[in-house]
Protein backbone atom coordinates (compact mmCIF):
# COMPACT_ATOMS: atom_id res chain seq x y z
CA UNK A 1 0.00 0.00 0.00
CA UNK A 2 3.04 2.54 0.53
CA UNK A 3 3.62 2.00 -2.83
CA UNK A 4 0.94 3.08 -4.32
CA UNK A 5 0.89 6.20 -2.02
CA UNK A 6 4.54 7.25 -3.19
CA UNK A 7 3.71 6.68 -6.84
CA UNK A 8 0.11 8.71 -6.23
CA UNK A 9 2.64 11.27 -4.77
CA UNK A 10 4.91 11.16 -7.31
CA UNK A 11 2.45 11.09 -9.94
CA UNK A 12 0.90 14.49 -8.12
CA UNK A 13 4.19 16.42 -7.35
CA UNK A 14 4.87 15.91 -11.41
CA UNK A 15 1.70 17.58 -11.66
CA UNK A 16 2.02 20.35 -9.81
CA UNK A 17 5.45 21.02 -11.45
CA UNK A 18 3.90 20.95 -15.08
CA UNK A 19 1.15 23.16 -13.80
CA UNK A 20 3.42 25.57 -12.51
CA UNK A 21 5.56 25.48 -15.67
CA UNK A 22 1.79 25.82 -17.63
CA UNK A 23 0.70 29.12 -15.08
CA UNK A 24 4.10 30.60 -15.98
CA UNK A 25 3.87 30.43 -19.51
CA UNK A 26 0.45 31.44 -19.45
CA UNK A 27 -2.10 34.04 -18.22
CA UNK A 28 -3.87 32.16 -15.70
CA UNK A 29 -5.14 33.06 -12.32
CA UNK A 30 -4.16 31.19 -9.33
CA UNK A 31 -6.53 29.84 -6.46
CA UNK A 32 -6.36 30.37 -2.73
CA UNK A 33 -5.09 28.29 -0.34
CA UNK A 34 -4.71 27.99 2.90
CA UNK A 35 -1.44 30.72 2.47
CA UNK A 36 -3.75 33.19 1.13
CA UNK A 37 -4.93 34.93 -1.82
CA UNK A 38 -2.12 34.15 -4.80
CA UNK A 39 -1.60 36.92 -7.14
CA UNK A 40 -1.26 35.65 -11.30
CA UNK A 41 2.37 35.68 -10.98
CA UNK A 42 3.20 32.02 -10.23
CA UNK A 43 6.65 30.35 -11.38
CA UNK A 44 8.10 27.03 -11.07
CA UNK A 45 12.10 27.46 -9.49
CA UNK A 46 15.10 24.62 -9.51
CA UNK A 47 17.57 24.48 -7.61
CA UNK A 48 21.18 22.99 -8.11
CA UNK A 49 20.12 20.47 -4.70
CA UNK A 50 17.17 19.65 -6.97
CA UNK A 51 14.54 20.94 -4.47
CA UNK A 52 11.90 22.60 -6.44
CA UNK A 53 9.58 25.10 -5.42
CA UNK A 54 5.81 26.32 -6.67
CA UNK A 55 5.99 29.89 -5.46
CA UNK A 56 3.29 32.76 -5.18
CA UNK A 57 3.37 36.14 -4.47
CA UNK A 58 -0.04 37.82 -2.67
CA UNK A 59 -1.00 41.21 -3.56
CA UNK A 60 -0.05 41.96 0.33
CA UNK A 61 3.50 41.38 -0.31
CA UNK A 62 3.57 37.83 1.01
CA UNK A 63 5.37 35.26 -0.23
CA UNK A 64 5.08 31.55 -0.89
CA UNK A 65 7.44 28.89 -2.06
CA UNK A 66 5.93 24.97 -1.75
CA UNK A 67 8.52 22.39 -1.29
CA UNK A 68 8.36 19.64 -3.63
CA UNK A 69 10.71 16.41 -3.20
CA UNK A 70 14.03 16.17 -5.16
CA UNK A 71 13.36 12.65 -5.21
CA UNK A 72 10.08 11.52 -5.67
CA UNK A 73 7.92 14.90 -6.16
CA UNK A 74 5.60 14.91 -3.13
CA UNK A 75 4.94 17.91 -1.51
CA UNK A 76 6.74 18.67 1.86
CA UNK A 77 5.35 21.51 3.04
CA UNK A 78 6.06 25.52 2.23
CA UNK A 79 7.94 28.02 3.13
CA UNK A 80 6.66 31.90 3.51
CA UNK A 81 7.28 35.25 3.71
CA UNK A 82 4.13 37.25 5.76
CA UNK A 83 4.33 40.70 4.60
CA UNK A 84 1.07 41.62 6.87
CA UNK A 85 -0.83 40.61 9.96
CA UNK A 86 -3.35 37.41 9.36
CA UNK A 87 -6.15 37.71 11.43
CA UNK A 88 -6.16 33.48 10.72
CA UNK A 89 -4.78 31.73 12.07
CA UNK A 90 -3.35 35.10 14.03
CA UNK A 91 0.18 35.52 12.12
CA UNK A 92 1.71 38.77 12.38
CA UNK A 93 3.66 40.83 9.85
CA UNK A 94 7.01 40.61 8.95
CA UNK A 95 7.64 37.13 9.33
CA UNK A 96 8.68 33.62 8.29
CA UNK A 97 6.30 30.47 8.22
CA UNK A 98 7.20 27.05 7.82
CA UNK A 99 5.14 24.45 7.38
CA UNK A 100 6.06 20.77 7.58
CA UNK A 101 3.35 18.63 5.97
CA UNK A 102 5.39 15.31 4.69
CA UNK A 103 6.05 12.55 7.54
CA UNK A 104 9.08 11.89 5.75
CA UNK A 105 11.69 13.05 8.09
CA UNK A 106 12.71 16.07 6.77
CA UNK A 107 12.25 19.10 8.54
CA UNK A 108 11.11 22.83 6.60
CA UNK A 109 12.86 25.68 7.13
CA UNK A 110 12.29 29.59 5.58
CA UNK A 111 15.16 31.33 5.68
CA UNK A 112 15.47 35.18 5.35
CA UNK A 113 18.26 36.83 4.03
CA UNK A 114 18.68 38.50 7.47
CA UNK A 115 19.52 34.96 9.33
CA UNK A 116 16.05 34.77 10.46
CA UNK A 117 14.68 31.63 10.46
CA UNK A 118 11.13 29.47 11.55
CA UNK A 119 12.12 25.53 11.63
CA UNK A 120 9.95 22.78 11.81
CA UNK A 121 12.96 21.26 13.15
CA UNK A 122 12.50 18.53 16.08
CA UNK A 123 8.67 18.13 15.51
CA UNK A 124 6.74 15.69 13.95
CA UNK A 125 4.73 17.05 10.73
CA UNK A 126 1.85 18.37 10.55
CA UNK A 127 3.43 21.33 12.52
CA UNK A 128 4.14 25.07 11.62
CA UNK A 129 6.85 27.07 13.10
CA UNK A 130 6.75 31.15 13.11
CA UNK A 131 9.94 33.49 13.26
CA UNK A 132 8.43 37.26 13.59
CA UNK A 133 9.91 40.55 14.74
CA UNK A 134 9.13 44.38 12.50
CA UNK A 135 11.41 45.18 10.29
CA UNK A 136 11.61 48.28 8.28
CA UNK A 137 9.23 49.08 5.81
CA UNK A 138 10.07 49.43 2.06
CA UNK A 139 13.35 47.12 2.27
CA UNK A 140 13.83 43.99 0.06
CA UNK A 141 15.08 41.24 1.59
CA UNK A 142 15.43 37.49 0.48
CA UNK A 143 13.50 34.13 1.19
CA UNK A 144 14.32 30.87 0.30
CA UNK A 145 12.95 27.66 1.61
CA UNK A 146 15.34 24.45 2.98
CA UNK A 147 14.54 21.27 3.43
CA UNK A 148 16.65 19.82 6.70
CA UNK A 149 17.54 16.33 7.81
CA UNK A 150 20.48 16.10 10.73
CA UNK A 151 23.43 17.72 8.72
CA UNK A 152 21.87 17.74 5.46
CA UNK A 153 20.17 20.79 3.75
CA UNK A 154 18.68 21.59 0.41
CA UNK A 155 17.21 25.10 -0.43
CA UNK A 156 15.34 26.69 -3.45
CA UNK A 157 16.76 29.05 -4.63
CA UNK A 158 16.25 33.23 -3.41
CA UNK A 159 13.39 34.82 -3.76
CA UNK A 160 13.13 39.00 -3.64
CA UNK A 161 10.68 40.13 -0.85
CA UNK A 162 10.02 43.59 1.45
CA UNK A 163 8.46 44.25 3.85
Amino acid sequence: MGSIHQRVGAVLGTAALFVGVTLTAGAATASADETGDLATDIDVSLSTTGVSGLTAMSSDGSYTINIISPTDGHEMGFARWNADPQPAPNIPGDSLVAKDISPDGWAVEAELSTGRVASTRGHKAIYIAIASGNLPEGHAYKLRGCIVKGSERKCTPWHGVHA
